[in-house]
């Protein structure tokens, strides 16, 4: 029986080319286009630490002068090393890290210079962000004090720079040898919460870990953000007029919660800082929470989507308007099926089988116009590569939508079809 429905769909299809190509130009056009602005905003405000985002918690204090806070509220505003520094200190119950990003040039003899993603930290930041060491260690709390020049590098670069070997492997750095004492697995969130995510929410993925005590003693350059204050002259990265560090903290259950934020709070009295709930110079926020206040989505795309849903919208409406004409038109033929004994689920069967076939048309159209946007807006380069990745899911998951648009604009009229109430009224509709 699948195979006469088939047969039957193909060739009412051929009958009524036309009106199928139709329904699939509007279809296959507004589910890809809402598609391509879905994934975009979606890939965008997505969880970037699955399984792991209920127990990070980003702890914010301005610290600024009252005056500039403000004239200019910075909801990103960073910490600087001492205020970094003391809430590691007065939190050692809990496993938290320091981080900023930044940008190293790796010298190698005879070769050109090569420019690397850095991110300087403290030594809790492989368990605190959950990123899994293949080779070797991190360095120690102790080492980090020290200033000690070590590095981990990530596994591509690793890949790259000693495939044979990376333990104990030399890194000339900006004009400092540092010795590689891990390996991490690749990492790469997004978006990349760990740094300012107000400037660059989505980078590409860190190549190289190095001391953050380190990175300060050789000066090596900060890419996130850096606030400064006071009016002195250049920066300093080790003084309490500079904020450019994201602090993070692992707090997996309600106690532990309590209590950070009980610490929080009387070390930001100790700076005058105001704790009150309305504060917004004291916070702790847990990651999503925290990406949602930073509004990583623009308003400007957030329309574009209700824009391109509205359309979709538009184009659902009148295929299911263009459908119903086509099956009404068959109302004569379908009441005779029912006269020489057809059932009414078969004729059902039968109406959503051959709306099927728009519906084959629409998933490929669909498709086509997903991967041909997602194409042009990464070709464009207005958007980052990290939000505009184009993968088979997605491509599959457009022409599922497609499909199923088209058998639910089919429904309705076929189900409208298969209720009538008699013969003789099915008649009469026919020759109305």
């Amino acid at each position: 029986m699948t195979l006469y429905y088939l047969s039957l769909s193909l060739k009412r299809f051929r009958q009524r080319i036309g009106t199928h190509i139709a329904i699939a130009l509007m279809l296959g056009a507004g589910v890809g286009t809402a598609m391509v602005m879905l994934s975009i905003v979606l890939q965008a405000s997505s969880d970037p630490a699955p399984g792991r985002s209920e127990a990070l918690f980003r702890p914010h204090l301005d610290v600024r002068p009252s005056a500039q806070h403000v004239a200019a509220p910075d909801p990103g505003q960073g910490l600087s090393w001492p205020d970094a520094k003391a809430l590691l200190d007065q939190g050692r119950a809990w496993n938290q890290a320091a981080m900023a990003g930044g940008a190293v040039t790796l010298l190698k003899p005879g070769q050109s210079s090569a420019r690397l993603r850095a991110r300087y930290a403290t030594s809790g930041v492989f368990s605190v962000l959950g990123i899994t060491l293949v080779q070797g260690r991190s360095w120690t709390a102790e080492e980090g004090r020290a200033g000690s020049r070590i590095a981990v590098l990530s596994r591509a670069l690793a890949a790259v720079e000693c495939p044979a070997g990376c333990i104990g492997h030399p890194l000339e750095l900006s004009g400092h040898t540092y010795t590689v004492v891990g390996v991490a697995e690749d990492w790469h969130p997004v978006p990349m919460f760990q740094g300012d995510v107000t400037r660059r929410p989505f980078v590409e993925a860190d190549q190289i870990y190095l001391p953050v005590e380190t990175a300060i003693a050789d000066g090596l350059t900060v890419v996130d953000g850096v606030t400064v204050w006071g009016g002195g002259e250049g920066v300093e990265l080790a003084g309490s007029q500079a904020s450019w560090l994201q602090l993070w903290a692992w707090l997996p259950t309600v106690d532990d919660v309590s209590g950070y934020r009980a610490m929080l709070n009387a070390y930001a009295q100790t700076r005058d800082l105001q704790i009150d709930p309305g504060s917004d110079q004291v916070g702790l926020w847990p990651l999503m929470a925290w990406l949602d206040r930073q509004g990583l989505v623009p308003e400007r795309t957030r329309t574009q989507l209700r824009l391109a849903l509205l359309l979709l919208v538009v184009c659902i409406v009148n295929a299911a308007a263009l459908l119903g004409f086509s099956l009404g038109a068959r109302r004569r033929e379908l009441a005779i099926r029912r006269a020489l004994g057809a059932r009414r689920r078969d004729v059902f069967a039968q109406l959503m089988w051959e709306s099927a076939s728009s519906g084959f048309a629409s998933a490929a159209l669909a498709a086509t116009t997903y991967a041909v946007g997602m194409l042009l807006v990464a070709a464009g380069q207005v958007l980052p590569s990290a939000i505009t990745t184009l993968d088979a899911t997605s491509v599959l998951n457009a022409a599922g939508v497609g499909f199923a648009t088209a058998l639910l604009c089919a429904f309705i009229p076929a189900l409208e079809i298969c209720r009538s109430g008699s013969l003789s009224r099915l008649f009469a509709k026919g020759a109305a």
